[in-house]
């Protein structure tokens, strides 16, 4: 290779949009620094935003773990966040769908003692594909990874990785959730689930 063949190769390596590296595209940076936008669209128990922190607890008189759901149509893509477990929490979640006829798709559950991916062949229906054990100190924050492709859905949990693939998990997600176990139906006294951080790129 002649010299200036090899410069040449070199120029266009570091030329952006050349190198085959190009950036993710970012379909969702929440920084949780204000009110949420409308895009949040509905949920169970009381959450409030701010600070950078999404933080939710149980309350009123229907026994179900909090959860707030949003707007976001996508089929692969990376979800990054952090969460916290405070107090009597148990679990965080994040739950994806597909539209309101067809309900749940598959649900990533990161408990105390063990990490699930639970998917939902139909409406109703649940299948559990994957059951780990995972420690998750309690009041300390975790990073979790999620990345969709195709059929396949892999997470990586502080440093532990996990993956399952369902068919239905190949569908299109319109809308997702953070949730899952706070304590119990006495409120916040009981426990509160936290998280920040959060970013879907494909």
């Amino acid at each position: 290779m002649t010299l200036r063949l090899w410069i040449l190769l070199l120029s266009l390596s570091a030329t952006p949009g050349l190198s085959g590296s190009a950036e993710p595209e970012v379909l969702l940076d929440e920084t949780f620094r204000s009110e949420l936008s409308q895009e949040w669209f509905w949920g169970l128990g009381t959450w409030e935003a701010g600070e950078g922190v999404l933080r939710g607890f149980e309350s009123g008189p229907r026994r179900h773990g909090p959860v707030k759901m949003r707007r976001l149509a996508f089929t692969d893509a990376t979800l990054t966040c952090e969460f916290r477990l405070e107090r009597g929490a148990t679990f965080a979640g994040v739950i994806f769908n597909g539209s309101q006829e067809r309900g749940h798709l598959v649900h990533l559950v990161m408990g105390r003692d063990h990490v699930r991916i639970l998917a939902h062949p139909k409406k109703g229906e649940t299948a559990e594909l994957l059951r780990k054990p995972l420690a998750l100190a309690v009041g300390e924050w975790h990073r979790v990874t999620l990345t969709f492709s195709g059929p396949r859905i892999a997470a990586n949990i502080d440093g532990v990785p996990v993956e399952a693939s369902h068919p239905c998990i190949a569908e299109e997600k319109l809308t997702f959730g953070l949730g899952g176990d706070s304590g119990g139906p006495t409120g916040e006294a009981a426990g509160a689930l936290e998280f920040r951080n959060l970013r879907i790129t494909r």
